[in-house]
């Protein structure tokens, strides 16, 4: 197997060091680039007021939409600096879209012709065994190239 560029997908959750660990060390087995990408499903949304609802866990937040946006370039901000300091030879870049998170992480890896998927997996405990979550779910099931789920 042949590969030359990694997408890597991330959230901000615990995982994200793992996920990232693991594409980076991967693509620099196979001399690789790694694109790394965060999608945001609040931003997609056109008529969010200045003052939108964050939904998580069974609460809901008033968060300012802007900061919500903050949020993902500050995810993607400390994820490059991370992939830089632990690999400084990898090219590695960074992108945000907006949308379904799942859908997202396919269209990118298609569009853009990478060669593999390193997506996290949120579940946890007995859930986490018999189940994978939505988003590497659908990323697994759609994707044209391979899948790596790190839990």
């Amino acid at each position: 197997m042949v590969i030359k560029k990694v997408l890597v997908a991330v959230d901000g959750s615990e995982s994200t060091g793992k996920v990232l660990d693991f594409a980076l060390d991967l693509a620099e087995k196979f001399g690789a680039s790694v694109m790394i990408l965060n999608v945001s499903e609040l931003l997609v949304i056109d008529s969010v007021p200045k003052e939108a609802v964050a939904y998580s866990g069974g609460s809901a937040a008033a968060v300012p939409g802007r900061d919500l946006e903050m949020d993902h370039h500050e995810i993607l901000r400390r994820s490059i600096a991370y992939a830089k300091a632990v690999k400084p030879n990898l090219s590695v870049s960074s992108m945000l879209r907006e949308g379904d998170p799942g859908t997202e992480i396919v269209n990118m890896a298609k569009e853009d012709g990478f060669d593999a998927i390193v997506v996290g997996n949120k579940r946890s405990g007995l859930v986490k065994e018999l189940l994978l979550d939505g988003v590497s779910e659908k990323v697994a099931r759609l994707a044209h190239c391979p899948v790596i789920i790190v839990k």
